[in-house]
């Protein structure tokens, strides 16, 4: 019976988060659309191109919908079931409210793993399939401004690049030491090989005690951590980046274009990112006590709700703090989820008193 019992539960608060899923990424995916589709024709890139940039988009609105589906299709559902007295049913054979979070474990896990998969290995790749679909299109007059990174070699800027990020033009690398510039290396265009760029064109002023010296090169091979793949990402505000790559950042073995602070709230974030799931399932399950508490359903859902939005508006103010380094990194991974835990669990302590 408990077995028939945990599987009617997760299957109509499931069905009801995928349900709100789709629907929430298909009215985001028609806002964006409305907003590009201009511009992907102009680019001559017609339905086709429309329905690719769809598709490339899926994952991370896929991954902004999330939370909210499982926030919205818990408390639906579990509102529909107190109503028809089915709540009051599974109460009446001692099952508590505790218990229902457990009945519910495996509907957590599904959407935990499909949010782990979307940020540890979808999204990534989207973005630099995007990012490559994108510059393909863009007019060759289009003016494009210099990138910036900071390499393992020194500050580099970039004119421009192709849309592979294979080849690159108007290069310039910064090297300094102890705070002081101690070279400057010109290239007019550089060649991913698959294993280093081949600079052409190249012109070196290095700072020695003796004054300022000038080479000059036809060639060079350039052995540095900036790959083309890196290269894509430098006109990306807010990369999306597995937990692996924000640690290569870290060390160095990557480059980054934001402060270091930025990389490191994100990598502790990344550990932290699927208690989003249960948090949103544990604010929303106190809606089941709709009727057992005598009260309406409205307002059990608005506080639920509320503090749904007031998890996501308070977890991006700490992660902007912490991106900006005016919060430890560890602070801005835990706070939010810590806090809303707390009060979750309250509630449903609450709910099951007498």
């Amino acid at each position: 019976m408990i077995g028939t019992m945990q599987a009617y539960l997760c299957r109509r608060v499931g069905t009801q988060i995928l349900a709100l899923l789709a629907v929430l990424t298909a009215m985001m995916q028609v806002l964006e659309l409305l907003d590009v589709t201009t511009d992907i024709f102009e680019r001559g890139q017609g339905f086709g191109g429309l329905l690719y940039y769809a598709m490339l988009r899926l994952p991370a609105e896929l991954g902004l919908a999330l939370p909210l589906a499982v926030l919205l299709g818990t408390m639906t559902s579990l509102n529909a079931m107190a109503r028809t007295l089915e709540i009051s049913a599974m109460r009446a054979c001692g099952i508590s409210f505790m218990r229902m979070l457990v009945y519910l474990l495996p509907v957590l896990l599904v959407f935990t793993m499909l949010q782990v998969a979307l940020v540890q290995a979808v999204l990534p790749r989207a973005e630099i399939a995007l990012k490559q679909w994108w510059n393909a299109s863009t007019p060759a007059e289009e003016v494009k401004k210099p990138l910036w990174a900071n390499t393992r070699g020194g500050l580099v800027s970039i004119d421009s690049i192709s849309p592979d990020g294979m080849q690159l033009k108007g290069i310039r690398v910064y090297a300094s030491e102890a705070g002081l510039l101690t070279s400057r290396l010109r290239a007019a265009r550089a060649q991913w090989d698959g294993q280093a760029w081949q600079l052409e064109d190249v012109t070196e002023l290095r700072v020695e005690p003796s004054g300022v010296r000038r080479i000059h090169d036809e060639s060079l091979v350039w052995q540095t951590n900036l790959h083309p793949e890196e290269v894509l990402r430098l006109g990306v505000a807010r990369p999306y980046l597995s937990t692996i790559m924000l640690a290569d950042v870290i060390v160095g073995s990557r480059v980054g274009s934001q402060p270091l602070s930025y990389y490191q709230t994100a990598l502790y974030r990344s550990f932290a990112a699927p208690l989003v799931v249960f948090i949103m399932l544990l604010l929303a399950l106190p809606t089941a006590a709709t009727l057992t508490r005598g009260g309406g359903g409205g307002s059990a859902m608005l506080i639920a709700l509320s503090l749904g939005l007031a998890f996501l508006l308070f977890d991006g103010i700490v992660a902007s703090l912490g991106a900006s380094g005016q919060l430890p990194p560890l602070v801005t991974a835990v706070a939010a989820p810590l806090l809303f835990i707390s009060i979750g669990l309250w509630r449903l302590r609450a709910c099951e008193r007498p």
